[in-house]
């Protein structure tokens, strides 16, 4: 299979082919609907019929050209940038360019034949979208709070603030009633909300943010998978008998769902029974608060996994191992 790489901005596309021949072709595009219809075309001058096509995530940049591809029967990845990163370095590559960038991103597609990425369906992109900016929103909202709490004396300034603080405070209300809508009308959404609100400390507002930031569970087939996507993996640096660096989280994965399980673990570390339990025994082994919890949102993670996969209600049955 022909294996395209591409190295996506704002508004380019610097796209690199690794051809039959053994030959690497490069070509830049725009990054809108007028330069996706070149790129087909080029690819269709070239006789590619099928390709796999790598691509790292950007987030909303890479998003459009992801799903044109998907749509003309390609086979498409997309990477986290830090596992890019490191193939280059494993490469010794000392230029970083664009064009570059799109020459390594399809070497380590050869190399490595990641997996196919899954589109969202409409209804979850919906959600993702407006996750994101429901959560957007709640950072300015702190922001203007913060400005607003310095100014004592104009009023004038303190009237644009105020007015500001009830305009962000409106569109949150908009957000809440249009997710609300959203999980009405998309019934599969809606079960998975009522199945992760089964697990004890996750609320309406976590079991939204792991959807928006998990892909369809059936991308995965074990919760490891889900652990890795997460960045919740542990990653342990040690060699021989000299180099035994402390085990960490790889933090390789999306931040986003990371930072929607934190507080959700330490209320689970206090109310969810399996988590209490398993808290306790790493407590006595003398691990630390911040490890506990990590590991908490690992746990976490795993349950949500197998609530989703499996389709059944969160239920735990305590044995002889959990005293």
């Amino acid at each position: 299979m022909i294996i395209v790489g591409i190295d996506v901005s704002k508004n380019k596309l610097d796209v690199s082919i690794l051809l039959s021949n053994g030959k690497e072709t490069h070509k830049v595009f725009e990054n809108n609907q007028n330069g996706f219809d070149k790129l087909i075309s080029w690819m269709a001058s070239l006789r590619i019929k099928q390709a796999h096509v790598c691509l790292e995530s950007t987030g909303c940049y890479g998003e459009a050209i992801a799903l044109v591809l998907h749509q003309q029967n390609h086979k498409v990845s997309i990477i986290n940038p830090l596992r890019i990163k490191a193939y280059a370095r494993s490469e010794g590559c000392r230029t970083k360019t664009d064009k570059v960038d799109s020459g390594v991103i399809a070497r380590f597609c050869k190399a490595l034949c990641p997996p196919a990425w899954n589109p969202p369906s409409l209804s979850e992109q919906k959600l993702k979208d407006l996750y994101r900016c429901r959560q957007n929103l709640l950072e300015d909202k702190n922001r203007v709070s913060n400005r607003l709490e310095k100014f004592r004396q104009d009023q004038a300034s303190i009237k644009i603030w105020q007015d500001l603080l009830a305009s962000i405070e409106s569109h949150l209300e908009k957000i809440e009633v249009h997710l609300k809508e959203l999980l009405l009308r998309d019934k599969t959404l809606n079960k998975q909300v009522e199945l992760l609100k089964t697990i004890p400390g996750i609320s309406d507002k976590t079991a939204i943010a792991i959807l928006a930031e998990l892909p369809n569970i059936e991308s995965f087939n074990t919760a490891k998978e889900v652990a890795a996507f997460a960045g919740l993996n542990p990653y342990v640096r040690q060699s021989g008998s000299s180099v035994k660096g402390k085990g960490r989280l790889s933090k390789v994965g999306n931040a986003q769902l990371r930072k929607a399980l934190y507080m959700p673990a330490i209320v689970a570390k206090k109310h969810n029974p399996l988590l209490v339990e398993f808290s306790k025994r790493l407590a006595k082994k003398g691990k630390p608060a911040m490890v506990i919890i990590a590991a908490g949102m690992r746990k976490l993670l795993h349950i949500i996994f197998g609530v989703l996969k499996s389709g059944r209600p969160f239920t735990y049955v305590r044995n002889d191992l959990d005293g």
